[in-house]
């Protein structure tokens, strides 16, 4: 990404998506790309709350944000990266009991371990997905 002027992503010799290296990591055609392109890459979430079923939605590490309300996820790790740290937190909503990485600054406060935190998706950065095609909606 770092060095092409144009991105293709191809899945068993199909192309996926072909463009700039930042419409293919901000607006990704598929959930293969998404989950392929940026690292950690963007978290495809099958039961998120407030959503049409047979929908996977789709949310990058940097575009959540530690708040008082929204999602309640219990913190299983923290990555500490220098200028920023991830944190993993599993999410138990609906059937699913997944693990979502939130990338925060160094100047926020660490979160212990085993504590829950709430996180809420930044305005117009949730992206859905079919279910069934895997393409953006």
């Amino acid at each position: 990404m770092t060095l092409a002027q144009r991105t293709i992503v191809m899945n068993a010799g199909v192309m996926e998506q072909f463009g700039t290296s930042e419409e293919v990591y901000a607006r990704p055609a598929t959930t293969f790309v998404a989950s392929f392109i940026g690292s950690p890459p963007m978290k495809l979430l099958w039961d998120a709350p407030q959503h049409k079923p047979n929908t996977i939605v789709g949310i990058r590490p940097e575009h959540l944000d530690v708040t008082d309300t929204g999602w309640a996820l219990q913190v299983e790790a923290v990555e500490m990266l220098g200028a920023e740290r991830l944190v993993y937190g599993r999410w138990s909503h609906g059937t699913g009991k997944e693990v979502v990485i939130i990338r925060m600054e160094e100047s926020q406060p660490v979160p212990k371990l085993g504590s829950t935190i709430h996180v809420t998706p930044r305005t117009g950065r949730l992206q859905a997905s079919d279910a069934t095609t895997g393409k953006r909606i």
